[in-house]
């Protein structure tokens, strides 16, 4: 051992190259310089819970010498305590950690569908864009309650409980990834613990007669018409928002007239019969086509992706039709406009994309075909291009550039 002075340090000669030295301090215990042929750091090891870690302390000489002592000092003394001052800087710097980081890593090794990957993106978009860059040790369960209330007052109790089962999970797997020291319990577990949640009761939204009418009519002037004909597309084919938004052009077949909804809610592929106005969007949409996805949008990244957010959109065309439909709710028209039709159950489950496996008929024997349920999908589009005022045909409207309906009479 040798007191470690400025003097001493500067006339080390230095070792070949891909060798190293190390030259104890005998002035404080478990402080030591290691030389390389291009460097000389200060390193601190010294025995703890029956390892002995080698920490680098800094670089000389921009750290010097009695400030190599002092952090040493300090380290002896955690280690003392039992403390692995390896892990404490692990700990340090996992605190530091924020919701947008775990919510990444969250994405690239949880196994999960693209669908679920999608449905988690927008939740993290819509509801905690504002947290992203929070630490997980900053977020607790006020805040929690908080921004569930929030949501809840904004965009109902389901959304509410999507938002916060979304946040949970995450959470979960951020206290499974770097352990209770940065996220001792999870603060969404307030809203169990307090009873907090609220009961959903099922929303039954959706467009009568009477308002459907203008509500297309508005999705058609839109100032971007690829949002308007996603919107319109939805109410035409009952397909869920997801279905809809992540439609590839490789999974729509023009000849056979079908296209395929791929890993649904179900985690099964269905394919869908392509109706007259339907297919006279899909041959607008083909002109302007922008990457892989049917309706496509530029993402913040400036590459083609799929539609999100329509929210905008959908808000006014309920100002001109005068409702409060959702997203969800174009669906439930079709689902209860299709049923007045006198649709049979069987057909109008397949094309809502309702799993048949508890019926021991439809699930074993009784296989439903595309050509099975294509003249009610038709038969559904014809009776709400009538209430548009599409004529009787339903291969009369095309979608412009403008979004505006062209060639009606």
């Amino acid at each position: 051992m040798q007191k470690l002075t400025k003097t001493y340090i500067e006339r080390l000669p230095k070792p070949e190259a891909g060798k190293q030295e190390f030259h104890w301090d005998s002035e404080q215990r478990g402080l030591g310089l290691r030389v390389t042929s291009g460097s000389k750091s200060f390193v601190f090891q010294q025995r703890v819970n029956g390892k002995s870690p080698r920490v680098t302390i800094g670089a000389w000489p921009d750290m010097t010498v009695d400030d190599a002592r002092e952090r040493a000092r300090k380290m002896a003394v955690l280690i003392d305590d039992g403390v692995d001052p390896r892990q404490q800087a692990k700990n340090a710097a996992d605190a530091e950690i924020t919701l947008n980081v775990v919510f990444e890593r969250f994405k690239s090794e949880r196994q999960i569908s693209e669908r679920t990957k999608s449905d988690y993106t927008y939740y993290m978009n819509r509801y905690f864009d504002d947290w992203k860059d929070k630490r997980l040790v900053d977020i607790d369960s006020d805040m929690v309650m908080a921004r569930y209330k929030k949501v809840v007052g904004d965009s109902g109790t389901a959304q509410g409980g999507v938002s916060m089962r979304f946040l949970r999970s995450l959470m979960n797997f951020a206290k499974a990834t770097y352990g209770g020291v940065v996220l001792p319990e999870n603060p969404v577990a307030t809203l169990t613990a307090k009873r907090a949640w609220l009961r959903n009761n099922a929303r039954t939204d959706h467009l009568r007669n009477h308002e459907i009418k203008p509500f297309v009519e508005a999705l058609r002037a839109l100032g971007n018409p690829t949002m308007g004909a996603y919107l319109e597309f939805i109410l035409l084919t009952g397909a869920r928002r997801s279905e809809a938004a992540m439609l590839k052009w490789k999974d729509v077949d023009r000849k056979a007239k079908v296209l395929t909804f791929k890993d649904t809610k179900n985690h099964t592929d269905r394919i869908m019969p392509i109706t007259p106005r339907v297919a006279e969007m899909l041959d607008a949409l083909k002109q302007q086509r922008m990457g892989d996805y049917v309706f496509a949008t530029v993402g913040r990244d400036g590459k083609p992706t799929y539609i999100t957010e329509p929210r905008k959109a959908i808000a006014k065309a309920n100002a001109a039709a005068e409702c409060t439909v959702t997203v969800h709710g174009l669906r439930r028209t079709f689902a209860t406009v299709i049923e007045s039709l006198d649709c049979p159950a069987y057909p109008l489950k397949a094309l809502l994309g309702h799993s048949m496996k508890s019926d021991v008929t439809t699930a074993h024997y009784t296989q439903i075909s595309v050509e099975r349920v294509r003249p009610w999908a038709e038969k559904y589009e014809e009776f709400i291009l009538k209430l548009v005022g599409d004529i009787k045909s339903s291969n009369v409207v095309t979608l412009s550039n403008n979004g505006r309906k062209k060639g009606s009479k």
